[in-house]
C-alpha cells in the first residue's frame, strides 16, 4: 500500500477527541478510532512503518519522521509530523503537504528521546 493510501485509510477511520492530559498512544490498526492530535501522527507513522514498533522507533531515532509541537492555526497547542521526503502533515490537514500553511507556528521538535519518554511515562500519567 502506498504512503498516501495509508493515510487515505486511517483519515477514513479516524475521528477528533480532544483529551484531558498529554497521553500519548498508537490507536488500532483496523477500526474506527478516536483520539489527538499526538495519536494521529503517531499512529499513521506506526502504520507507515508497517505497523512494527521496531520500525516506529528506528524512523524516529533516523529523523525519517519528526514530531514538532506547533501552534495550530486556531492558535492552540498542536502536533505536526514531518516526513522526509514527503513533506508535512497532522490531523487538520489529513495530507502531505510540501510546506505547512503559514497559519502554523513551528515552536519544537519532539525528538526521539522525549517521543520515547512520553510513552514511558503514558502508564504512569493514565494512573493518575
Amino acid at each position: 500500500m502506498t504512503d498516501e493510501a495509508v493515510q487515505k485509510s486511517l483519515n477514513g477511520r479516524f475521528t477528533y477527541a480532544g483529551e484531558e492530559g498529554d497521553h500519548w498512544r498508537v490507536l488500532a490498526a483496523n477500526g474506527p478510532v478516536s483520539g489527538d492530535c499526538e495519536d494521529y501522527a503517531l499512529t499513521l507513522v506506526w502504520l507507515l512503518e508497517g505497523q512494527s514498533m521496531l520500525r516506529f522507533w528506528w524512523a524516529l531515532v533516523s529523523f525519517k519522521y519528526v514530531f514538532w509541537h506547533c501552534l495550530s492555526p486556531r492558535g492552540v497547542g498542536h502536533l505536526v509530523v514531518w516526513c522526509r521526503g514527503s513533506g508535512w502533515t497532522d490531523n487538520i490537514q489529513r495530507k502531505m503537504l510540501t510546506k505547512l500553511p503559514d497559519e502554523y507556528r513551528l515552536r519544537f521538535p519532539h525528538l526521539f528521546p522525549l517521543v520515547a519518554l512520553k510513552f514511558l511515562l503514558r502508564p504512569l500519567l493514565s494512573r493518575l
